[in-house]
Formats: structure tokens, sequence, C-alpha cells
């Protein structure tokens, strides 16, 4: 019988948020907030860019295997354009993912009185922050609070934005590969 092994460590935890370091504390569970929040725009990117290519490469395959059923005639023109609505849509898609930045994202309603206690530090704007000092001054005199959490529900949404662009890329890829499938069964039937 084998010796019992020591239980294990306990968990890290957060401690709650003690009244003397509130902001410390906030401030760590705002950037791991962000941080992840960034890497997952992040990885909506490859994912599309992956994914994009290899809808692509078998487009290719699909295409080879259609070449070798015979012609349908009298519908070429329709297929070709309900080809390309169903076929060449989800490469469009899957690109469109790529292009929402933080910039497209809706704007925030900010309370105005909030509005201009915001320095906009976490993402500098060369127009607002012109110069080292213009940037130095909104730093040492931001809430760093006020500015991590105005940056996560910005990322936040850019996040969500991404993620529905990508579900609606796959979900029209699956509709292509349905239609593709479709078609070759109609021309091996009715050559």
């Amino acid at each position: 019988m084998l010796p019992a092994s020591p239980p294990p460590p306990p968990l890290s935890r957060v401690e709650p948020m003690s009244s003397s370091k509130p902001t410390d504390q906030a401030l760590a569970i705002l950037r791991d907030a962000l941080s992840e929040a960034q890497t997952t725009v992040r990885s909506y990117d490859t994912k599309a860019q992956i994914v994009g290519v290899g809808y692509v490469f078998a487009l290719g395959i699909v295409g080879a295997l259609s070449n070798m059923l015979p012609d349908v005639g009298a519908l070429d023109a329709v297929a070709i354009l309900i080809g390309w609505g169903f076929v060449i849509m989800p490469i469009l898609l899957f690109g469109f993912v790529l292009y929402p930045t933080r910039k497209t994202v809706p704007r925030l309603a900010v309370d105005p009185a909030e509005a201009g206690r915001l320095e906009h530090v976490l993402y500098v704007d060369p127009d607002r922050h012109d110069s080292v000092e213009a940037l130095k001054t909104s730093v040492v005199g931001c809430d760093p609070v006020n500015e991590y959490t105005f940056e996560l529900i910005k990322v936040s949404n850019l996040r969500e934005l991404k993620r529905k662009r990508f579900l609606r890329a796959l979900f029209a890829a699956s509709i292509g590969f349905l239609f593709l499938f479709g078609s070759q069964i109609f021309r091996g039937l009715w050559p």
C-alpha cells in the first residue's frame, strides 16, 4: 500500500480588496482582464486567417472533384451566380473578422462627469497627446481604475464583435460546403 501523499497546496486566490489598498488590487484585476481580452482579440484574428486559408484549400479540392462531373448545361449562368454567392462569400466574411479595430467599436456611453476624468492613456491617440510632456501630464493626472475599466470595456466590445463575425463566417462556410455538396449530387444524378 502506498503512503498517502500530502495534500496539495491551496490554490492562490486574490484576497478581497482591503480599504487600505483597493487601487492596487483593482488595477491588478483590471490588468489581467484587459490582457485576457486583448489576447482573445488577437486569437480571433489568427483563427480567421487559418480557417480562411483552410477554406480556400478545401475549395480547391472540391473544385477538382466538381471538374470530374458532367456539365449541367442550361443552368451554368445561374449556377455561377449562386455558387459565387454561397462559396466565395465566406472568404469575405473571414476577412471581415480581421477588419474591426478598436476605433470601429461603437462608442461607449460614458457619464459626462466621468468622460472629463478619462485621459485615454492606455490607447494613445497622437492627436490628443502630441508630445511627451502632454502624455506624461495625462498619465500623472489620470485615475488608473477609470482608465483600465474604460479600456477593458472597449476591448471586450471588440472581442465580442470579432467573435460574432467569426461565427458568422463559419456558418457561411458550412452553407457553402452544403451548396457544393448539393450541386455535385445534382450534377451526378442528372448528367
